[in-house]
C-alpha cells in the first residue's frame, strides 16, 4: 500500500488504534470496544470494516468461528501521511511555518525541547 493512499478517516483511526493496541480482533471484539465509545452498533462496526478491507487498510483471515481482523498499516506510516498531508493542507508544505505555530501556541516541557533539539542535531548529522 502506498504512502499515499494511507490518508484515515476518523472512524477509520479509531478501528486502526484498537487493532494496533491488539490484533487480532473478531467483529465481536472491536464491538465490544467501540459500543461504549464512541457508541456504535454491531452493523456499523460491522461496515466500518468491510470498508476498510476494500480500500485494503485492514485484512483478515478466516478464523475457527469469525473472521480475525488485522491492521494492514502500520501506525508510523498513517501518522506520516497524515502529517504530510496536513503539512501540505494548512502550512502549504512549509515546516518552518508548522513549527513556528505550535511553537507560539504550545507550552513545551523540558523535556520535549530536549527531545525536539535531539532530533534537529540528529537531522543535521545526517547532512554531514
Amino acid at each position: 500500500m502506498s504512502d499515499k493512499s494511507i490518508i484515515l478517516q476518523q472512524s477509520e483511526w479509531i478501528i486502526m488504534e484498537r487493532l494496533w493496541e491488539e490484533s487480532p480482533r473478531t467483529i465481536m471484539q472491536l464491538y465490544h470496544a467501540l459500543k461504549e465509545n464512541p457508541g456504535w452498533s454491531k452493523s456499523t462496526v460491522n461496515t466500518l470494516l468491510g470498508r476498510m478491507v476494500d480500500k485494503g487498510i485492514l485484512y483478515y483471515q478466516e478464523g475457527e468461528k469469525a473472521k480475525q481482523y488485522f491492521p494492514n498499516v502500520n501506525r508510523e506510516d498513517a501518522a506520516l501521511a497524515e502529517t504530510e498531508s496536513l503539512l501540505d493542507r494548512v502550512y502549504r508544505g512549509s515546516v518552518s511555518m508548522m513549527m513556528s505555530t505550535l511553537v507560539k501556541k504550545k507550552d513545551f516541557s523540558k523535556e520535549e525541547i530536549e527531545e525536539l533539539y535531539g532530533i534537529l542535531k540528529g537531522l543535521e548529522e545526517k547532512d554531514d
